[in-house]
């Protein structure tokens, strides 16, 4: 009998005729009898952690307790190819890159802003769109270049910007309250504040015709409820209000701003408790018509935009088609103080 040694997978037909080569007596071999391994096929294929019956089990130790210390034990035959479980890899997450790829990104991509410049990205090719209302310009300043600076607001705030050459011609006083789109502007940081700036591929348009977002919150200012003179007086500058009052009495002047005459109109409201004086530049004859109409009556002044001079709140009259409207307001105990 040839000399034992392990078998991890021996045939049963092997193991059978391995047995029967013994000599039947004679000798110290001793002659046992033959053992039939199980078949690979009739032991079932488990894969770890899964349950085995009682039954299969039993049926696997009675034959290895039989066979005793000659036993060749069949192990399980690996799985065939088709019954091979193959786990899919889920694929390798691109990675979505460092500073420099948002950089470029930002550069080629610009981003979408508001007037609040507080969270604006700041770096060197980054650039923003913004779409606001126009709410004051100022003189040009000829130059050379020609520049004009404006305020725009939206919902959130308001920011003031510079617009140069030929730009500076689409912000007469007409536009004032109209909607305008910056594209590929910038952010700079000057003197720890952040402001918008123009580069020589930004582009800047006004729309007075715009049914934006920005346009229709600026129509709905209009049909807020008026503020007492007493409330507007402490409001924040550059905050676009409705107030009424009694509008009291107008006086007219001249002054020269940048080598130019300007004809300046001052409105004096007057409330129970408070005064505030509302000031126009170079009124159209429409406006002025509808201030002299209304004296000595409750009025209601629609989207002014309040500042300061000096220690003195002033309201600022919006003239064009879609800034400040002068309206009848009945207040029957305002009424009845200015009868008394």
């Amino acid at each position: 009998m040839p000399p034992k040694r392990p078998c991890p997978n021996v045939a049963p037909s092997e193991a059978t005729a391995v047995l029967s080569a013994a000599p039947s007596n004679g000798g110290d071999v001793v002659p046992r009898p033959e053992v039939v391994i199980p078949s690979p096929q009739t032991i079932p294929s488990k894969r770890p952690g899964t349950h085995v019956s009682p039954s299969e089990a039993d049926s696997v130790l009675s034959a290895a307790s039989s066979a005793g210390d000659d036993a060749v034990y069949a192990h399980t035959s690996p799985p065939r190819p088709s019954e091979r479980i193959i786990i899919a890899s889920p694929p390798a997450a691109v990675s979505p890159g460092g500073r420099n790829r948002q950089m470029f990104m930002a550069g080629v991509t610009p981003q979408l802003m508001t007037c609040d410049l507080t969270s604006a990205i700041v770096g060197f090719g980054i650039k923003h769109n913004l779409q606001a209302i126009v709410i004051a310009t100022f003189p040009v300043q000829k130059g050379p270049p020609a520049r004009r600076h404006i305020f725009v607001a939206d919902s959130v705030a308001v920011t003031g910007i510079t617009v140069w050459n030929t730009d500076v011609q689409k912000f007469p006083k007409e536009v004032l309250g109209a909607t305008v789109t910056i594209s590929r502007a910038s952010v700079s940081i000057y003197q720890g504040k952040k402001n918008l700036v123009l580069n020589k591929d930004s582009s800047v348009t006004v729309d007075a015709l715009s049914q934006s977002p920005v346009a229709l919150w600026w129509q709905s200012l209009a049909e807020q409820p008026p503020l007492p003179l007493s409330a507007a007086c402490i409001a924040a500058d550059n905050r676009i209000v409705n107030v009424f009052g009694v509008l009291a009495f107008v006086t007219h002047e001249e002054k020269e701003v940048n080598g130019t005459v300007r004809h300046v109109t001052s409105v004096h409201l007057a409330s129970q408790t408070s005064k505030m004086n509302l000031r126009g530049w170079d009124l159209s004859d429409a406006m002025k018509a509808t201030i002299e109409e209304l004296r000595d009556q409750v009025v209601q002044v629609r989207r002014v935009r309040m500042a300061s001079f000096g220690d003195t709140k002033i309201g600022e009259i919006l003239d064009s088609p879609l800034g400040t409207s002068i309206l009848l307001h009945h207040d029957a105990d305002l009424e009845r103080f200015w009868a008394e």
